[in-house]
């Protein structure tokens, strides 16, 4: 997913979580908290956090990856398979 930090402006991709770090994200040689990014999502910039809590994008069943759900059951139970 093509993410954006908030105070830079800077673009990269993103789609795994940090599992060494609670509320991280991996972006290509770095880590950064979800607070820090946007992501672009439906054509506009959104707050990831919001993203997450409107469940725009979910994580899989494992807490590794995240993405946009493929389907109304995914978006509905949060999670995708």
């Amino acid at each position: 997913m093509k993410v954006r930090y908030k105070l830079t402006g800077t673009e990269t991709d993103s789609s795994q979580f940090n599992v060494h770090a609670l509320g991280e994200v991996l972006t290509g040689d770095d880590s950064a908290y979800i607070s820090d990014l946007d992501v672009f999502i439906n054509d506009e910039w959104k707050d990831m956090r919001q993203a997450f809590a409107d469940r725009d994008i979910i994580p899989d069943n494992y807490n590794t990856f995240f993405g946009v759900p493929r389907n109304e059951k995914d978006r509905q139970r949060g999670y995708y398979d």
